[in-house]
């Protein structure tokens, strides 16, 4: 019974001192692995399940998978000022999202894994997604202060990433659709929803003066969204995404105001003229880039070519073969009779 039981502790050491030493070897494999690791790896791993994880939270935010839709939130009412969009406006969040996706896919392009867009931007979108999370949280939970709060930090992040779009142009038109552009409409839509829920918190707060004088102060509130807007746009070749996503909510305006409640003809006509500024700011900002464009590279196709000689008379050139032209003299008078 002795000789079993020492039999049964040693073989319980031996077993201890293998599990031991197992665990040991694969830590320090597991922690070889990770060291290993390049910075650029872990940043798209990173903005991958970031983009998978903030549109899955905020589709269920929105009420895709059951529970409370953020779409009957006070903040968010049509009717709750001049300036609130339909609520149809919310789906461009289908677009941005595919966007996303996209730009997700572009950073593992094998030519991108040590781009200097996607050094910079993939942290921005990192901390830009988790911040629209907690925004679309804030206004489901009706923290309508804090979702201001949030609003604001979100906006300034995405100028942050405007800079480093400007400062690395797009080397291909692949890369400024799938990268620019849904980058672009995030922005766009960011910067005129800060206009539509300052507008709707300050109602909810009830603050007088704006209730009062509420065409005055939609005007001002547009003329704010132009002449920022109009700025962002006239950055690079235009930033026709910013105005796209701009444009599409203040369309939802002008159908709210026409067609909703409450109903405002000079609303909805300041509206559009503040659609038809910022459109024609990127616009004329694209043409003007591209005509510079072909006109630098006209220079440059030109710039090897043979001076003309306009004072060279040399009448040899423009001499007539007499076996072909018949009736004409050599030096291409007119035949006589």
């Amino acid at each position: 019974m002795k000789a079993a039981s020492a039999a049964a502790a040693a073989w319980a050491a031996k077993s201890g001192r293998q599990t031991a030493a197992w665990t040991a070897t694969t830590s320090r494999s597991a922690a070889a692995n990770v060291r290993s690791w390049r910075a650029d790896q872990v940043r798209r791993n990173l903005v991958t399940l970031t983009v998978i994880g903030a549109l899955v939270g905020t589709a269920s935010v929105a009420g895709f998978f059951g529970g409370t839709e953020i779409w009957t939130s006070e903040l968010l009412r049509p009717d709750l000022t001049l300036v609130s969009p339909s609520l149809n406006s919310l789906y461009i969040w289908a677009l941005i999202g595919l966007g996303l996706i996209a730009y997700t896919v572009h950073q593992w392009l094998p030519g991108q894994a040590d781009s200097p867009r996607h050094r910079r931007l993939g942290w921005v979108v990192i901390a830009a997604l988790l911040l629209n999370l907690a925004l679309a949280l804030t206004i489901q939970a009706e923290l309508y202060a804090p979702s201001l709060m949030v609003h604001g930090v979100l906006l300034v992040l995405l100028l942050v990433s405007l800079r480093w779009l400007n400062r690395w142009s797009a080397a291909t038109r692949l890369e400024g659709t799938l990268v620019d552009v849904p980058l672009g409409l995030f922005l766009g839509w960011t910067g005129f929803t800060a206009l539509s829920h300052t507008a709707a918190f300050l109602s909810l707060e009830g603050f007088s003066w704006l209730t009062e004088n509420e065409f005055a102060w939609a005007l001002a509130g547009l003329g704010v969204v132009v002449v920022m807007g109009s700025a962002v746009c006239s950055m690079d070749r235009g930033r026709i995404a910013v105005a796209l996503a701009l444009v599409w909510g203040m369309g939802w305006i002008i159908v709210e105001r026409l067609i909703g409640e409450p109903q405002s003809l000079p609303t909805a006509a300041a509206t559009a003229l503040a659609v038809f500024l910022v459109l024609i700011t990127a616009g004329s900002r694209r043409h003007r880039v591209d005509h510079s464009y072909r006109r630098a590279l006209r220079r440059h196709q030109t710039a090897n070519l043979p001076p003309i000689d306009l004072a060279d008379d040399d009448d040899d050139e423009y001499e007539y073969d007499d076996d072909h032209h018949d009736g004409e003299e050599v030096h291409g008078g007119p035949a006589r009779a």
